[in-house]
């Protein structure tokens, strides 16, 4: 007809007119003629046609942002798409409808349903096309393509905060930004999904999955493959139950992952099931950064004890090594034993008397897998070869220089484990996850032996009390890192000194606990039988074996017992006896110095008062034969360091002891230097005789003649302070006056 002839010639006249404006730039011209020709194609029932113009404009008005001639266009592509698939479009290229023009009819319908559309479409047209889409999403020839990013739903994914935080990368392959999260195996990791849906209705999804990929996956998909994700790319696969409600709006969702497997892995692709269509969201196509997830070893759970805390030189000792697995499945794993020199350790389950062959330096154990809550206990002995000491009725006898001077000798415990998470087997048995290699641990513990005795002596004094009764009083410090108790003990007295029928006083000790830095009071009354002082005891350079020796028996928690060997440094009170043997056979005297002040000034005068007490032996002394006329007569010289003293006053003469054995004599001394002074002058007696003397000479050589000394037994005060001055007043005058 002339109708159809003039449609004809339009169409060829117009499609010369819109390759011409194309050619020129004039793309909404083209456009627009474009869409009056989709229109004599919808009149003309050619929706075949009619399809192939308006997905060539469709988008043109999207980029004005000319949101309802952009709807528009889509509407009436979705009403040619509908006509084609409802079968009234006849064939196309050998295709029917229902195979070939379903997937382009969903894709349409898909993007008429986007923020900016739902702000100008008519209420009566969107709820046509959601029930359009509805029903074509039930449809088998849609459920075997991969769809990718639906407009209608938009997808926001994020990683919840984890313990050791995030940081961020450019990926340079897809030119995106990566935020990597970190976290342990074992941790939850929450992801959350934000869903929102620009479709006018409820709608009830029937599946909602998130793939995970790995780093190396990932790259080999987008740098070296195709850039679409296959199922054999995918490490797992997390999973939200459905039915899953979608309303109009935001809607959220939680995933939660619990990582059994090291590695770097992206959050790579949400996938929507809406009954047989499936729509990918690819976080490579989103405007998103990546999200990335860089899981890293768990901390092991795992602990070893080994006890005792310490090794007592010289003796051997029974080692016990536990591990306890923690929460961990323990799938591998080895003990190694080292010691130092001096340190001997024997294979477990060897008998320490029959295996005199089987010492040696380190061993290795074999550990066995164990699941969580296990305790695996090794046991084997361990002896030090670098101290001395002897057994005695099965105790190690340990003195104070028994200990080597050089390195601390130690034996060190190395636990080397593969191990996985406590939770491993629970997941892998869900088929969630992969099976994965284990973790590794290194745990190491070390025992060493002390540095110092388990008692030392901190002081021991001795002083009496009573005529041939003696008190001994000895204060012990504890160096033990655990508690001992005590369980006995005794005393060894050297001659003259033995042990009161009662003189044990430290009944109250017996399985008392000592812990580390406490410190122990012994005390014991002693009497002396009259035996002489061995020469030797009064030697402060004498062997331990001739000394007081205190015993000591310490046991502990596993009732181990070790006797500790004590001697105590009683030299000055041995000393003290000596001389007053020696006072108690010959002539003798006593002074005491007194200080008229504690403290004074440097050049201020200080008054000093010696005591004497005489004790003279006529009958028996050591004396060569005085004249009647001096026998009582004995001389006395007060000397003194002059950088500390200045002495005035009367400080030689002779003092006459045929009437009174006790005499006071008076002085003066003048402290040259200030600060603490400790040195007081000291005084010397001899007996007179008759060889010129004369109290006024100057030479203290000529007082200090040939004639025997006395011995003299001298207390001092304590200490004196001298300060310095404070002021100093004078007067200066010229030494010279010019006259002029």
């Amino acid at each position: 007809s002339s109708r159809a002839s003039y449609e004809t010639k339009y169409l060829e006249l117009s499609g010369a007119i819109i390759l011409l404006n194309q050619c020129a730039g004039r793309r909404r011209i083209a456009a627009r003629l474009q869409g009056e020709r989709a229109e004599i194609y919808i009149l003309r029932k050619e929706y075949h046609l009619a399809t192939e113009v308006l997905l060539s404009i469709v988008d043109s008005c999207a980029r004005d942002s000319w949101d309802r001639a952009h709807y528009w266009r889509v509407f009436r592509l979705a009403c040619c798409q509908r006509m084609i698939t409802a079968g009234m479009g006849g064939k196309k290229n050998g295709r029917t409808a229902e195979g070939g023009e379903a997937l382009s009819y969903l894709n349409t319908l898909t993007r008429c349903f986007n923020p900016r559309t739902a702000l100008v479409a008519p209420a009566k047209t969107s709820e046509l096309l959601q029930r359009d889409l509805e029903a074509l999403v039930g449809r088998n020839s849609v459920s075997s393509a991969r769809l990718g990013i639906a407009p209608f739903l938009e997808m926001e994914l994020n990683v919840d905060p984890t313990k050791t935080g995030r940081t961020s990368h450019p990926l340079g392959y897809l030119r995106k930004k990566v935020m990597k999260h970190f976290c342990s195996v074992g941790d939850v990791i929450s992801i959350s999904l934000s869903i929102t849906s620009h479709l006018p209705r409820t709608i009830t999804l029937d599946g909602l999955r998130l793939h995970l990929l790995t780093f190396v996956e990932y790259e080999a998909v987008y740098r070296e493959g195709s850039g679409v994700i296959e199922e054999d790319d995918i490490f797992r696969t997390l999973s939200i139950t459905a039915p899953l409600q979608i309303e109009p709006g935001q809607n959220s969702f939680k995933f939660e992952w619990i990582p059994m497997t090291m590695g770097q892995f992206f959050l790579s692709t949400v996938e929507v099931q809406w009954k047989t269509a499936k729509f990918h969201y690819d976080s490579a196509l989103m405007r998103r950064p990546l999200q990335g997830v860089d899981v890293l070893p768990s901390d092991p759970t795992q602990t070893i004890e080994l006890n005792p805390l310490f090794l007592i030189p010289g003796h051997t000792q029974q080692v016990r090594l536990v591990f306890h697995s923690g929460e961990d499945i323990v799938t591998d794993g080895e003990v190694e034993l080292i010691c130092s020199e001096g340190l001997q350790i024997l294979p477990p389950d060897t008998d320490p008397n029959d295996a005199e062959d089987a010492w040696c330096n380190e061993i290795m154990v074999k550990l066995e897998p164990c699941g969580p809550d296990s305790k695996v206990v090794i046991k084997t002995s361990v002896k030090s070869e670098g101290a001395k000491g002897d057994n005695l009725e099965g105790f190690i006898i340990q003195t104070s220089n028994d200990l080597s001077k050089g390195t601390v000798q130690t034996m060190k415990a190395k636990v080397m484990t593969s191990y996985r998470h406590g939770l491993y087997d629970e997941e892998i048995k869900k088929g969630e996850e992969p099976e994965s290699a284990a973790m590794s641990t290194l745990l190491e513990a070390m025992v060493t032996t002390l540095d110092r005795p388990a008692l030392t002596v901190d002081e021991a004094h001795a002083f009496t009390y009573a005529k041939d009764a003696i008190m001994l009083s000895v204060s012990l410090h504890c160096n033990t890192p655990v508690p001992f108790f005590i369980k006995e003990w005794n005393i060894e007295l050297p001659p003259p000194l033995s042990l009161a029928e009662d003189g044990d006083l430290n009944h109250g000790m017996f399985e008392h606990a000592v812990a580390e830095g406490e410190e122990l009071f012994f005390g014991f009354k002693c009497e002396r039988n009259g035996k002489p002082i061995p020469d030797y005891m009064a030697e402060e350079d004498s062997d331990d074996e001739e000394k007081t020796i205190l015993h000591v028996v310490l046991k502990d928690e596993f009732g181990k017992t070790f006797r500790q060997v004590l001697p105590l440094d009683l030299y000055n009170f041995f000393d003290q006896l000596r001389r007053e043997d020696e006072f108690a056979s010959s002539s003798s005297a006593k002074a005491e110095l007194r200080c008229s002040h504690n403290e004074g000034i440097v050049g201020e005068p200080v008054t000093f008062t010696y005591d004497l007490n005489f004790n003279i032996k006529r009958k028996k002394s050591r004396w060569p034969k005085p004249t009647a006329s001096n026998s009582d007569l004995f001389r006395y010289s007060i000397l003194c360091d002059e950088t500390d003293w200045i002495l005035g006053g009367k400080v030689r003469g002779v003092i006459d002891c045929s009437s009174n054995d006790s005499f006071s004599l008076t002085f003066v001394g003048i402290p040259s230097r200030s600060g603490i002074l400790k040195r007081f002058p000291e005084i010397s007696i001899m007996q007179h005789m008759d060889n010129g003397f004369n109290e006024n000479q100057d030479s203290a050589t000529s007082i200090m003649s040939a004639n025997p000394h006395m011995t003299v037994q001298s207390r001092y005060p304590a200490a004196f302070k001298s300060l310095s001055y404070t002021h100093h007043m004078a007067l200066a005058v010229p030494s010279m006056i010019e006259i002029g």
